[in-house]
């Protein structure tokens, strides 16, 4: 199921800052800059992100407000000299494609890199609310930047959008980190958590800059942040220290009138097997006792350790049936707040096809790539970009989550690690008898629901053949060929990982 996230985010179609006009010379970039800045200092987005964690502010003796005496945590004075690092020198003259960013965008950057370095140096107690105006004007003028971009990279379609924006998202995230954190405007945990989630968004809406400006990575900034932030918490002792687990949380899907062939079942069979049995003759097998060694199999388990490693990071929720569903949407929110409000909560929400493990290398380390990924085969052909590695997506939900009936077009390992998966699977040439939808982006999608098949408006489906069936336990892996049609539900709370490769 491949489906692009950015994609369903709003599409606005017009610009609210009116920057279609300012790559023209004759515009007059500071009064559209002082426009910029007045626009977004008044905008709901950066009262929450700066202006609502000014609770560190006082009153002074004649009535005036005065800032607090800057004090940065041992945590944050710690993590400042590793964020500074990964901001790479004159980065606004030297990433691609700059003529085609308009000059007030490049004006506002630029403004906000050079304060930069002030908020670093000025340590002095007579330079504190002068620090604290450097610091406000240059996150009013990174945010200005961020709001433009994300409209241009929420007009149109996804794909469609050039890559400097992206760029453009990038540098700007980093920059508010460091500016957030300067400004010193709040507590150490509330500027941690801000700045982590400028991380994540630079890292769901950005790309990462090609050379010579591969410092730029927000991975690293937002594993710096995530670490420290977790300190900062348990010093604090706020943090949870017993184990609460998944499956104690859990309830049970009830499947009502389906069934199908049981499919075949090997135990951690050797490359040769499965690429002479499974691989070569595409044919699906369900895999045991290969993930024994996996750390994810104890700790995904444990819902502490989940929010202790990843609770604070922002992540895309698809809300709904299904994404072929009207009623479906999305919603950006933090693994902890799904967790407690869909995990726990009951509430229907997916962690559905997303690349978690690029955005939180800390679960990375938690899995390993199968042995059998290392097979390949040129007989498959994909319509996006060449990838030479696999594609590794989490799948995180509670019981009833379902993927409807679909195919991907490259070799499949669906490995669970918590939880249990009821998947049934139909081979490629049945495929008029599924009844595809027509429009592209659907196309690898069936209109048929095999839990609740309409014979009357879908005939064919009425004649095939039983599907086959299998229910994936933790532990498990389930070998899906390319184009085999598969169908998935979760029966309990469930955290899948799956492994694409041509």
């Amino acid at each position: 199921m491949l489906r692009l996230v950015r994609a369903s985010f709003p599409q606005p179609t017009t610009n609210f800052f009116g920057l279609e006009a300012m790559a023209d010379d004759s515009v007059d970039h500071d009064a559209v800059a002082e426009r910029l800045e007045a626009s977004v200092l008044e905008s709901p987005k950066c009262k929450r992100d700066f202006h609502s964690s000014q609770s560190s502010q006082f009153k002074t003796a004649e009535g005036e407000t005065a800032p607090k005496k800057p004090s940065f945590g041992d945590r944050t004075s710690l993590v400042l000299p590793k964020l500074w690092k990964l901001l790479p020198d004159n980065v606004c003259n030297t990433f691609p494609q700059l003529d085609i960013v308009p000059k007030p965008i490049l004006k506002l950057m630029r403004d906000a890199v050079c304060i930069i370095p002030q908020l670093k140096e000025s340590t002095s107690s007579s330079e504190e609310k002068k620090l604290r105006l450097e610091a406000e004007q240059a996150l009013t003028s990174i945010q200005a930047v961020l709001d433009h971009t994300w409209e241009q990279l929420n007009t149109g379609h996804w794909r469609d959008v050039p890559i400097v924006h992206r760029h453009v998202f990038s540098i700007a995230s980093l920059i508010k980190i460091l500016c957030l954190l300067y400004s010193q405007a709040g507590d150490e945990e509330t500027l941690l958590r801000l700045a982590l989630k400028a991380a994540d968004m630079g890292l769901l809406l950005g790309a990462p800059l090609p050379s010579p400006n591969e410092c730029l990575d927000l991975t690293i900034a937002a594993s710096l942040l995530s670490t420290t932030l977790a300190q900062v918490v348990e010093q604090s002792g706020s943090s949870e220290q017993d184990p609460i687990l998944l499956e104690d949380r859990s309830t049970q899907f009830i499947l009502k009138g389906l069934s199908g062939s049981p499919i075949k079942e090997l135990d951690c069979p050797s490359i040769e097997r499965f690429c002479t049995d499974h691989f070569l003759p595409k044919l699906p097998v369900k895999i045991k006792g290969c993930m024994m060694h996996w750390p994810a199999s104890k700790r995904w388990n444990d819902i502490g350790y989940l929010q202790r490693v990843a609770g604070a990071r922002t992540v895309p929720i698809e809300l709904g049936s299904h994404y072929a569903h009207t009623d479906y949407s999305q919603k950006l929110m933090t693994i902890a707040d799904f967790i407690e409000q869909h995990v726990v909560g009951g509430k229907l929400g997916y962690l559905a096809q997303h690349q978690l493990f690029e955005q939180v290398p800390e679960l990375r380390a938690d899995i390993c790539e199968p042995e059998y990924c290392c097979l390949s085969d040129d007989s498959i052909q994909v319509e996006e970009p060449a990838n030479e590695g696999t594609d590794i997506n989490a799948w995180f939900g509670p019981a009833g989550t379902v993927s409807p009936l679909h195919y991907d077009p490259k070799h499949n390992l669906l490995a669970q690690v918590v939880g249990t998966k009821r998947i049934l699977l139909f081979p490629p040439e049945i495929s008029p008898s599924l009844y595809p939808h027509s429009d592209r982006l659907l196309s690898n999608t069936a209109r048929v629901d095999p839990e609740k098949p309409d014979y009357d408006q879908f005939p064919l489906f009425k004649n095939i053949a039983p599907p086959i069936e299998c229910r994936l336990e933790a532990g498990e892996m389930l070998y899906i060929p390319p184009r085999f049609w598969h169908h998935v539900r979760a029966l309990s709370t469930s955290f899948s990982v799956s492994f694409w490769w041509k």
